[in-house]
């Protein structure tokens, strides 16, 4: 599925098995490929049925610093406020904590593309996105 991809295979597999939670009144856990009955109800609450989970940490899959992190997530933060769109925080997880989190923003009402100019923007190897299904798909951009 992913065989023509540049980003390297481990990379992918640890995309996969990453934990998005996502910080709510009750928080909740978005996994790829799972169904999430959170995400459901809060696209019901919010009138709307898509989402994109996207993060401006470690561009194209490269530790960073974090001042450098932190300056790229507020000029993310930025553009979602400017898209008008509503969103919530959120934390991207190694479930074995081999990788620290990256702290990420949930987006409500965003389409695919423009969540892939988005991601683009802040040189991500991809994001998390959910349909009308309110099931999380890995999407690649490289």
């Amino acid at each position: 599925m992913f065989s023509e991809s540049a980003i390297p295979a481990a990379t992918i597999k640890a995309y996969l098995a990453t934990d998005y939670k996502v910080m709510a009144a009750e928080s909740f856990v978005l996994n790829i490929g799972r169904a999430s009955p959170e995400l459901a109800l809060r696209f019901n609450l919010d009138r709307t049925d898509s989402a994109a989970y996207i993060t401006a940490w470690n561009p194209f899959g490269e530790l960073t610093s974090d001042s450098d992190n932190h300056a790229a997530q507020q000029e993310l933060l930025a553009e979602i406020k400017a898209l008008g769109l509503p969103y919530l925080d959120g934390e991207g997880r190694d479930p074995s904590g081999r990788w620290p989190g990256e702290p990420s923003f949930l987006v409500f009402g965003i389409s695919l593309e423009a969540a892939k100019k988005l991601a683009r923007q802040f040189r991500q190897n991809g994001f998390v996105y959910a349909g009308s299904d309110a099931t999380p798909r890995l999407i690649l951009l490289r």
